[in-house]
């Protein structure tokens, strides 16, 4: 400290200042946060915008880009397919409509939704956990950012056994139902390899936007 600042006079003029400077510093000290936050807040809303449009599926041929190949073992003849969107929201989907060889029915509807935001995504996903009318048998890992699986057994006149699996991954929610008739019942588990393996496919397939 400069010899000045030992005088007495020096010293209650320091005392002045620095008390001035303690009662003003509150005001400088808000200043700047509220300045800060302001960036801050927009970079999160630039990040956010970024994540929730991240895929785009309006454009996709599911009826083109969905491959079979899990089902071969099944031996279906695709007798239609319907490439009706979702209903109410953008995306993709395909309706297979398909026949066992031993002529029971049997279907593949794979969907992918991609709503405008990561919120309407997570929505989408929770609606169809409670309006699918099907047994759940529990979440799934490394499936998207969260996945859940579904089965149903009925007997419209033969054995029909579905299966229904959906994900979501960050605004991109896709969805893919396996439903196969016979004398007996698929196997769920067979269903469910399938299922997942269309799944798997279908959300590499779409792009981002």
């Amino acid at each position: 400290m400069p010899d000045t600042f030992r005088r007495p006079r020096a010293l209650a003029a320091l005392a002045a200042l620095l008390a001035l400077v303690g009662c003003d510093g509150n005001t400088p000290s808000a200043a700047p946060t509220g300045r800060a936050e302001t960036p801050t807040t927009s970079v999160r809303s630039t990040t956010s915008s970024t994540v929730e449009r991240s895929y785009h599926a309006a454009d996709l041929d599911l009826c083109a880009r969905t491959s079979l190949e899990p089902l071969a073992d099944l031996a279906l003849t695709v007798t239609r397919t319907d490439p009706k969107p979702p209903v109410g929201r953008p995306g993709a989907a395909c309706l297979f409509e398909m026949r066992t060889k031993a002529g029971y029915e049997a279907n593949l509807r794979v969907e992918a939704s991609t709503p405008a935001t990561v919120d309407e995504a997570r929505q989408l996903y929770r609606g169809t956990q409670q309006a699918t009318g099907m047994t759940a048998l529990g979440s799934l890992t490394d499936v998207g950012d969260e996945a859940e699986a579904f089965s149903k057994r009925s007997t419209p006149g033969f054995k029909y056994a579905e299966y229904m699996v959906h994900s979501r991954s960050g605004n991109l929610v896709v969805k893919v139902w396996l439903a196969v008739g016979g004398d007996s019942y698929a196997p769920t588990s067979s269903l469910a390899a399938k299922s997942l393996a269309v799944l798997q496919a279908t959300r590499q397939a779409v792009p981002t936007a």
